[in-house]
């Protein structure tokens, strides 16, 4: 502004060659020169100086809208604390299951498995609204015929569990019901027009011991498919004839696509079905009991009625024949157009099946020595019962999604029209103490469990791990029992039992794992680093 100032001085002053002209009239013009120039000069300061008041306001400005917004997010921070009790608030942490390591092919790899402990078998997905199946049969005792479904000491099986079981795509296990000897297989199995997760197959073997019972000569079995969001589940025939048409049922879900049922027998099978709307699934086995009830006092007959609600979203089966019996039921995923569907079926149903399962048993054999190392300690019978052992555990693993009820605290502020508090909504992948009694996660438990489970499978027990410690609160407790979701509060909670206490807490058991674990791969790395 000044330099503009003087170039307006100077343009305004007339050019002169003759020095001596005018010279009044130069004097004169020269003082008016200087006090134009002080003139400008006084103004461009003037700017300047309001230039940086506007700067200065400006940045306090900005300073002073920070503090209000910090200000008031506190004060909305500290409004949603006073709402939500410490006791049920989540530690502010990203969540460990969020990271990369427990992602990808790793978690898919885990996907299906047989996540339900509480019933003698069934299969599910590691996702909160999952498609479930499962198995029932008739058993028989002082000579009537009994539901056997949810393990439970009451059934009076004799011998019941997993013989082997890798944790990931395979298990054996038998159970013993009076004279009837019944074994299941199952098997996962991933190819490439798969969908998320894969395909699986079960296998059902019944054998009978003895023929001295009329009604143990014949067998019924019942295999069902339920959708935990309610979904409809679409029947494959009015008539189910497995020698024309093996498809059971069908559906569609959007983590794994279209996927297919199918029953394949060599016996001389008879199937009926029930189809049922129903938005639980934890009594289940009752509505199949007042199924068969019906049927057989309106009719005289065992078996289900051939009905199919409208949109039902479960399918029970009815797998009729003499004993001895097999059969193989197969689920495929991502059954769409150029899937190769019949091709997969085959790969998971016969002769096919048969030969996988011996893979896998022989590779469950080699990796429990390779683990445990037990072949010159141990006799034959002692190397079986660690089988089982290691089976079980791995064949206890269990899903779980819900909200837990947590008692509101003594000396708590909190105004609730119920005694309890709901911890925010968690899923829960985790061993179990005990199918029939104890069929949930247990804090205490699962430090012992891991320091089996760490050994056989790292990954896995990372991920159980890691499940556990993302339900730590702001204040570092975990709610010592897991009953999460409809299935585990109906699994023989005591009423109570169900509420968590924040002034109970059990030893960090945990940390035994992780210290086995961490010490375990150290030794790894000065082996590695010495050799």
């Amino acid at each position: 502004m000044t330099g503009g100032g003087r170039r307006s001085a100077r343009s305004r002053t007339k050019p002169s060659t003759d020095v001596n002209e005018d010279d009044d009239a130069f004097n004169k013009a020269k003082p008016i020169s200087k006090l134009r120039r002080v003139k400008t000069k006084d103004h461009g300061t003037a700017l300047r100086i309001l230039n940086a008041d506007l700067k200065i306001i400006l940045g306090f400005g900005i300073i002073a809208a920070l503090i209000i917004f910090f200000l008031v997010n506190h004060l909305i921070s500290t409004a949603e604390e006073a709402r939500r009790p410490r006791v049920v608030t989540p530690f502010p942490a990203p969540r460990i299951m969020d990271l990369p390591q427990f992602q990808g092919e790793h978690k898919e790899s885990l996907y299906w498995g047989t996540y339900r402990p509480h019933v003698y078998f069934g299969i599910r997905a590691r996702t909160p609204l999952s498609l479930v199946a499962g198995l029932m049969w008739l058993g028989v005792k002082d000579g009537r015929y009994f539901i056997r479904h949810t393990c439970q000491d009451s059934d009076d099986l004799s011998t019941y569990g997993w013989t082997s079981h890798n944790g990931r795509d395979f298990g054996h296990q038998v159970l013993v019901d009076q004279d009837m000897t019944l074994a299941t297989s199952f098997l996962k199995y991933k190819e490439d027009d798969s969908g998320y997760g894969g395909d699986w197959a079960v296998r059902i073997n019944v054998q009978n011991q003895g023929w001295n019972e009329e009604m143990l000569k014949n067998v019924h079995l019942f295999f069902y498919l339920a959708e935990e969001d309610e979904n409809a589940l679409s029947l494959g025939g009015d008539t189910l004839d497995i020698h024309e048409n093996s498809l059971l049922a069908s559906g569609s879900r959007t983590d794994i696509g279209e996927w297919q049922l199918y029953l394949k027998s060599k016996a001389d099978l008879e199937v009926h079905y029930s189809g049922l709307r129903t938005p639980h699934i934890h009594n289940l086995s009752d509505l199949v009991q007042e199924n068969l009830a019906s049927q057989l006092i309106r009719f005289n007959r065992l078996q289900l009625p051939d009905i199919y609600q409208s949109s039902s979203n479960i399918l029970v089966f009815q797998i009729s024949g003499r004993i001895p019996l097999e059969t193989d039921i197969v689920f495929v995923s991502g059954a769409g157009e150029n899937s190769r569907v019949e091709e997969r079926i085959s790969n998971l149903a016969g002769v096919s099946l048969t030969n996988q399962l011996n893979k896998k048993q022989r590779e469950f054999d080699v990796k429990f020595e390779s683990c445990f190392q037990l072949a010159d300690k141990l006799d034959s019978n002692s190397i079986h019962v660690g089988k089982a052992a290691i089976g079980n555990m791995l064949g206890g693993i269990g899903y779980f999604y819900g909200q837990s009820k947590i008692s509101i605290p003594k000396n708590s502020n909190v105004k609730s029209h119920d005694d309890f508090l709901l911890y925010w909504p968690a899923e829960l992948y985790t061993a179990v103490p005990s199918r029939p009694f104890f069929p949930r996660g247990f804090l205490w438990d699962e430090g012992f469990h891991q320091l089996l489970i760490w050994r056989w499978d790292l990954h896995i027990s990372l991920d159980i791990v890691g499940h556990w410690l993302d339900l730590i609160n702001i204040d570092g407790w975990i709610p010592r029992e897991q009953i999460l979701g409809a299935e585990a509060l109906s699994s023989k909670v005591p009423a109570e039992f169900v509420l968590q206490h924040s002034s109970n807490g059990n030893p960090p058991t945990l940390f035994l794992a992780l210290r086995g674990m961490l010490f375990s791969n150290l030794i790894c790395v000065l082996m590695l680093l010495g050799g």
